[in-house]
């Protein structure tokens, strides 16, 4: 779990740590994994196990963790990162079997999700040993998809057979949230193109009209990239990070939660355009940041 949220801070390092989630984790229940490995063996698909390794071989889910994603552009960048850290000879966890990728070829059901056993080396008293966890990366939408369809009841073992006015509906339901998925990605690429950060090495203050008015305003929001505050007139406005790099004269990519924190009273200047109202720091904040970074 630790290897996949490092994978994940690593991806989003400076960006909304929220987008990525990798702490759903479970043990099986024993007896629903002795009910899984007799149904293999009267469906014939393996053979009675006769040790521990090999039940263990048999069922390569006792462990695992679901990593959700907010979009599909942060499920395909986890993804490529981690197939990266698993491939990697010197990476002391690597792939029991080749993944696979049910996002870019999904089930019949509708089903998508990327799939991969993890060969994690662990110490025990009996020594080093190589433990199977199968990690399940998808984005919320498409595990909200088997809520929804009630996918649990229609599985291999279970009471209810799926008829086909369900298969057709769980797979319209599952393009349709595909259809969402990609509609949030578009949006997610919006928001980043009006938050950019800039890459000078010190960000130059965005052109404002000389009128513009200065007013204070109040942080109520605030993350890597940008603050919102609220002016007089109730209106929020959005603080860029660029906007906060300018006015410390910092030479490197800042994180805007660093230097604001939601309570600052700020002084800003206003701009309002046709994509957002912007509000531009006219001064250094007051408070004596920057904080220490989160770790």
């Amino acid at each position: 779990q630790n290897f996949l949220e490092t994978i994940a801070d690593e991806i989003l390092d400076n960006v909304d740590r929220d987008r990525l989630n990798a702490q759903s984790a479970r043990i099986k229940d024993p007896i629903r994994a002795a009910d899984k490995l007799r149904r293999k063996i009267a469906e014939g698909r393996i053979t009675e196990p006769t040790s521990v390794d090999e039940v263990v071989d048999a069922l390569g889910d006792l462990i695992g963790i679901k990593v959700l994603c907010k979009s599909p552009r942060d499920l395909h960048a986890f993804v490529d990162a981690l197939e990266r850290a698993c491939r990697d000879p010197k990476c002391s966890v690597r792939f029991a079997k080749e993944p696979m990728d049910y996002v870019a070829f999904p089930k019949p059901s509708g089903y998508r999700a990327y799939h991969a056993v993890l060969l994690v080396r662990v110490a025990t008293h009996q020594g080093d040993l190589d433990v199977k966890v199968e990690v399940q990366v998808k984005t919320r939408l498409q595990d909200a998809w088997g809520e929804l369809t009630h996918e649990d009841m229609y599985k291999p073992g279970e009471a209810l057979k799926p008829t086909k006015a369900h298969d057709d509906y769980a797979r319209q339901m599952a393009d349709l949230l595909l259809q969402v998925d990609r509609m949030a990605d578009d949006l997610a690429a919006q928001l980043d193109s009006q938050t950019a950060v800039s890459k000078d090495a010190v960000a130059q203050p965005s052109p404002v009209p000389k009128d513009s008015e200065i007013i204070s305003a109040r942080v109520t929001r605030t993350g890597p990239r940008y603050a919102l505050a609220v002016g007089p007139d109730g209106r929020r406005g959005l603080i860029p990070a660029r906007s906060v790099k300018a006015v410390i004269g910092a030479k490197d990519r800042i994180a805007v939660d660093d230097f604001l924190e939601v309570g600052d009273v700020v002084q800003v200047v206003v701009e309002d355009t046709e994509d957002a109202l912007y509000y531009h720091l006219s001064s250094q904040p007051r408070s004596k940041r920057p904080r220490k970074r989160r770790t």
